[in-house]
């Protein structure tokens, strides 16, 4: 170890997966303890382990708290440009019944929490993710947004996942180009703002977003674009004229209104559209269409005249993808079809 380049150690430090490890350094070496100041990157996940430990009256006095831990690794390195700090997927599965309803050592969202360290490393920070604890964060509403507008001026990435979220106090974050938002409790009007204040967004991801009733996307220079939506019904818009990739999961919304021209790469899953409204796609090569209704879902689209691949999924069986297979043939001209 002590034959490596320092900035190869560095560099090794910041590609280990959980930033835990990096404390373990410190106590190895002087040097390796002086390097870790370096460290760019910063990933801390609680896992299911570290919680049942932290819960059991036999461990929980010997487990250092999981933020502890976090301030203490962000106040030894100054320099970070990602961070990343969440729980365990397998916490999903803990019971409301097994956690006090006043606990909040896993509640990553809360403003106080997050107040202690993001002002120190806010400078150079460029990515920042957020995987809160369902069970902790879905009764409070967070600030969190604002904070981070207001701190983190070149923020280029943001994810925030299990938590609801506020948007009082929103500033405009002009740099940030890709937003993750994961199981999260919004309103139409939050949608609006996160429009208005993100506007150079060139990747949208919105999944299982929850409280939308016509949620509306208004980004004009959004390129890619997830979204996933489980209730229903809705009316559902996207303007959105430099978009290329969309993939839309909803059930049977009221309506379905997509202003994207310059779109090619597209997967629908939708149970039905009573109202499915699109402009021309001329740029449209790739499509993907999943639904119960497909045939109905077909005669929506305008001429499939650009599209060469095209891949049909329907959630009635056989009859129905036969009917399928002789409406393609007969309204697009592509080189594959995949059913």
């Amino acid at each position: 170890m002590d034959d490596l380049p320092p900035s190869l150690v560095v560099d090794i430090l910041s590609r280990l997966t959980d930033s835990a490890d990096v404390a373990r350094c410190r106590v190895a070496s002087k040097t390796l303890n002086s390097l870790t100041r370096e460290v760019r990157s910063l990933n801390l996940l609680c896992t299911l382990s570290r919680y049942l430990k932290s819960r059991s009256p036999e461990t929980k006095d010997h487990v250092t708290p999981f933020k502890a831990i976090f301030n203490n690794l962000v106040g030894q390195a100054p320099c970070l440009n990602s961070i990343s700090i969440g729980v365990d997927k397998s916490l999903r599965n803990i019971s409301y019944d097994d956690v006090d309803d006043e606990s909040d050592d896993l509640y990553l969202t809360d403003v106080g929490f997050v107040k202690e360290w993001l002002p120190k490393v806010c400078g150079d920070l460029g990515k920042l993710s957020i995987s809160d604890f369902w069970i902790q964060s879905c009764w409070r509403k967070s600030q969190i947004l604002s904070l981070i507008s207001s701190c983190c001026n070149g923020l280029m990435e943001l994810e925030v996942k299990n938590a609801w979220l506020s948007v009082d106090g929103l500033n405009p974050m002009t740099r940030l180009t890709s937003l993750t938002l994961e199981f999260i409790r919004l309103e139409d009007e939050d949608l609006n703002k996160v429009n208005e204040c993100f506007p150079s967004l060139q990747v949208l991801n919105l999944v299982g977003v929850g409280g939308l009733k016509d949620p509306k996307i208004h980004l004009l220079h959004l390129k890619s674009c997830l979204w996933t939506v489980s209730n229903a019904p809705l009316s559902l818009t996207i303007f959105a004229p430099n978009l290329v990739k969309l993939r839309l999961k909803c059930i049977k919304p009221k309506s379905l209104v997509l202003d994207t021209p310059l779109l090619s790469d597209f997967h629908l899953s939708v149970e039905e559209a009573s109202d499915f409204r699109v402009k021309e796609f001329h740029n449209l090569g790739n499509l993907h269409l999943e639904s119960s209704s497909l045939c109905c879902l077909l005669d929506m689209f305008p001429s499939g005249k650009s599209v060469r691949k095209l891949t049909v999924n329907s959630l009635n069986g056989l009859q129905q993808l036969n009917f399928a297979w002789k409406q393609c043939l007969m309204c697009f001209r592509m080189q594959h079809i995949l059913i």
